[in-house]
């Protein structure tokens, strides 16, 4: 009877393993193990499953007549297992411990047979003859010669054989590892699209979870690009949808055409008992046909990540990827994701409702995928980005997120790794070192359209708004259904006093995405527009619609207000602003409540109640310790003392600042000079106040900082006599609607103008002192008729002759 060979290859999820010489490989990449791991793979994997005990292996891998430790040895040969697998013995993936029991090996695996062949021998049959002659001493017959000869000739020609097998052999490896032939005709930073799962197990966390895990998986590669789902709502409305449709596979195929996505990839996962199959099929969008199937099984759901891994490994290799790039960007997707399915739903919920406007539920969601799994790196910097956004504005819980983030390194692919470093970076304003990490990444990864987005903003909050302009018209040109760009752009237009051109970025922004009408600062920022360029009514229209909405109705009265306060109608703000303190007092909301009472001691400062100024801000600054931005609230409201004349409350303000401002922050650095300049101007030390202020007259420290440093160096120069500097840096704070003019310290801006007549007179320059003053006046043509600065400032205007 024939003899069955023996099972001589083993594979199970991305690993094949020949058994017959002993070596394991991911991906065509040799891993190495040693001959009792070996063993231990091999009987666990034919056990798959169940239980094999410790007394098992110990019989299998060590006779009984051998004499070793045998607990340490296989507590050794089971721990470089592990290692050589990447698993992990408290969360496994592959082998499971039963404690004091043995193990089990949880995946399905697959064996088959080699087919390995012996050499024969076998000998020719000779006639008998005579015997041939002897050959002289020393010497080789004749026949004997020749067949040395040839068999000298023979084994050069082989030894000659093997080398040149060798050489192709070795440049065949090495261009098999370097070049791949795609399926379709997919090309180096092409891009594909990753359909909405079909979930056919009744199971909804893998409905969005799949996906998210999948297109991190993909994403790991330099080859291949995913198109981003960020993008997707806006696509969907262009075509006229809802814009929340499934992307079903019709429908994706839809929008690869419209986009010019080169590759669809959908996928269905089903169950019976506590196996899950994956299918997944790579799809020619232009012609509808599969080029490509791949089905994975997992038994259990712990390991569907994994074979999700398996799929992905597979499909870049088939789209044109070398397996050397693949083996370069390619972590287990349980490692750099989570383990936990319901973490990850949460997470990719958590992103959806973020990119929807949905800020507090998609926080809610970021913390309950922490609590699953508290070394889920993603959701760690996600979380720490959430805290960093002008919604939230708490720089040191943020610093804490992405640090915990960052700290999980083997959490992350190297892609993550990078893009967590640039947000650490451009979210804690290092501007030098976010710059630096954006270009490195852009270097990589030069099609990514949110990062390009991300390194456009930067630059417009640092003083480059013109070249952020052209950096966002570029990425239009990819993505011209990117709502965000457009507000973006707008906001950079606005800044430098395009206002026309920034109303209609909004509105294309608005037609992608209405909601955006209403969110966050963006209904404040674009009311400011449409006030510059002259469409008031539209702003108050645009403000009070936020009155409808309960949760957004403090941040319509509060935009209203500071509009009352712009045009001097202190009595018309004051109710407002009373209303959303309430609204702030029931919601806890510290900082928010702290705003108001700054515009409360802004009216008092208007109508020369300072004692009423001075309770106020006091009020302001009760709870800066929990208040996010400490530094940046500090600051202001200790340069409003300065100018109350309670210049010892400023000092202790920035005794409180300073060691908390991060060095490499550009803005807390400009704040903290701001302040420091300001009390040095009121003590009469000029040299050093303009030693603390000069240089934050630069753009690039920030709107904010930039608006307050001009005014205050205007201030400085009038305090200490010299008018003809005073002048020049009251002229830079020209426009109407500068950046003090619709944000908390404005009532400076008025004061700054009437101030700036003031000069003008007392330098004979008449007309300038009549036009600044109209422009005062105008605005508060309807303010409040008490108002000293109202009334001196019509005084003024009496004694010019107008």
């Amino acid at each position: 009877m024939e003899k069955v060979p023996s099972p001589s290859t083993l594979k199970f999820g991305p690993y094949v393993v020949d058994l017959a010489v002993g070596e394991v490989r991911k991906h065509g990449f040799r891993i190495r193990l040693q001959e009792k791991p070996l063993r231990v793979l091999s009987l666990l994997a034919e056990r798959q499953g169940q239980l094999v005990t410790r007394e098992e292996l110990k019989k299998r891998l060590w006779p009984d007549e051998t004499f070793v430790d045998f607990e340490a040895g296989l507590n050794t040969a089971v721990s470089k297992l592990r290692d050589s697998l990447f698993d992990n013995a408290d969360k496994p993936r592959y082998i499971e411990t039963i404690p004091r029991r043995g193990y089990r090996f949880l995946v399905p695996a697959e064996f088959q047979n080699g087919h390995r062949t012996a050499g024969e021998n076998s000998e020719k049959s000779r006639t008998p003859g005579p015997a041939p002659a002897p050959a002289p001493a020393g010497e080789l017959p004749d026949q004997d010669r020749h067949k040395h000869a040839d068999a000298k000739s023979t084994k050069r020609a082989t030894v000659y054989l093997w080398v040149a097998a060798a050489i192709v052999l070795v440049a065949g490896g090495a261009y098999w590892l370097t070049h791949a032939r795609p399926v379709l005709s997919f090309h180096s930073l092409d891009t594909v699209f990753i359909a909405d799962f079909e979930n056919q197990t009744g199971d909804p966390r893998f409905d969005d979870a799949l996906l998210t895990a999948f297109t991190v998986s993909i994403g790991q590669s330099r080859y291949v690009n995913v198109f981003p789902r960020s993008r997707l709502e806006s696509v969907l409305r262009r075509m006229g949808r809802s814009g929340t449709e499934r992307a079903t596979v019709p429908l994706s195929r839809e929008i690869c055409m419209r986009e010019n996505v080169r590759g669809l990839i959908a996928s269905t996962i089903t169950r019976t008992g506590q196996e899950f199959v994956l299918d997944t099929e790579l799809i020619d969008p232009e012609t509808g046909a599969t080029v490509r199937s791949y089905k994975e099984r997992s038994y259990g759901e712990d390991h569907i990540l994994d074979a999700l891994d398996s799929i992905a490994s597979r499909l870049r290799a088939d789209l044109g990827e070398s397996l050397h790039e693949i083996h370069q960007a390619d972590r287990p997707l349980p490692q750099v994701t989570t383990t936990s399915l319901t973490a990850l739903k949460e997470y990719a919920e958590a992103s959806s409702l973020w990119s929807r406007t949905k800020y507090a539920d998609a926080l809610t969601l970021y913390k309950a995928a922490i609590e699953l799994d508290p070394d889920f790196a993603m959701a760690h910097a996600a979380l720490g980005r959430v805290y960093c956004s002008y919604i939230y504005n708490q720089m040191d819980l943020g610093r804490q997120e992405y640090e915990k983030a960052l700290a999980l390194g083997p959490r992350l692919t190297e892609r993550e790794r990078m893009v967590i470093e640039i947000h650490k970076a451009a979210d804690l304003d290092h501007v030098a070192e976010a710059k630096g990490l954006y270009r490195a990444y852009l270097t990589s990864y030069p099609d990514d359209w949110a990062t390009l987005r991300d390194y456009a903003n930067l630059l417009r909050m640092h003083g480059s708004q013109a070249e952020a302009i052209e950096q966002d018209k570029r990425i239009l040109a990819i993505a011209p259904d990117d709502g965000r760009t457009w507000i973006e752009m707008a906001t950079a237009y606005s800044v430098l006093g395009k206002y026309s051109a920034a109303v209609q970025a909004y509105l294309r922004a608005f037609q992608i995405a209405p909601d955006w009408l209403t969110a966050g600062n963006i209904n404040r920022e674009y009311g400011k527009a449409l006030v510059g360029n002259g469409e008031e009514q539209k702003a108050v229209a645009v403000f009070s619609d936020l009155l409808e909405k309960p949760d957004r109705r403090e941040d319509g009265l509060r935009s209203l207000a500071l509009l009352d306060l712009y045009h001097g109608r202190y009595s018309a703000a004051q109710p407002r602003l009373l209303e959303a303190l309430q609204i702030d007092e029931n919601n806890h909301n510290v900082f928010a409540a702290a705003r108001i009472h700054f515009l409360m001691a802004v009216i008092a400062e208007g109508r020369g109640d300072s004692r009423l100024r001075l309770r106020q801000l006091d009020t302001a600054v009760a709870n800066l310790k929990n208040i996010g931005p400490k530094v940046e609230w500090g600051s202001i409201v200790g340069q409003e003392y300065v100018r109350a004349g309670a210049l010892a409350k400023a000092e202790k303000k920035a005794e409180f600042i300073t060691p908390l401002s991060d060095a490499r922050d550009i803005t807390e650095k400009g704040y903290v000079h701001l302040l420091r300049g300001a009390i040095a101007a009121e003590k009469g030390e000029t040299g050093k106040a303009l030693g603390e202020l000069t240089e934050l007259a630069d753009p690039r420290y920030g709107r904010s900082v930039n608006s307050l440093a001009v005014e205050t160096l205007a201030h400085t120069y009038q305090h200490s006599g010299n008018l003809d500097q005073a002048i020049v840096w009251y002229e830079k704070m020209a426009s109407p609607l500068g950046g003090l003019a619709s944000w908390e310290p404005q009532q400076r801006w008025a004061s700054a103008r009437y101030q700036l007549a003031v000069d003008y007179q007392q330098r004979g320059q008449t007309d300038k002192a009549r036009q600044t003053l109209t422009t005062l006046l105008d605005l508060w043509k309807d303010a409040d008729a008490d108002l000293p600065l109202r009334k001196a400032a019509l005084q003024l205007q009496a004694q010019l002759g107008q």
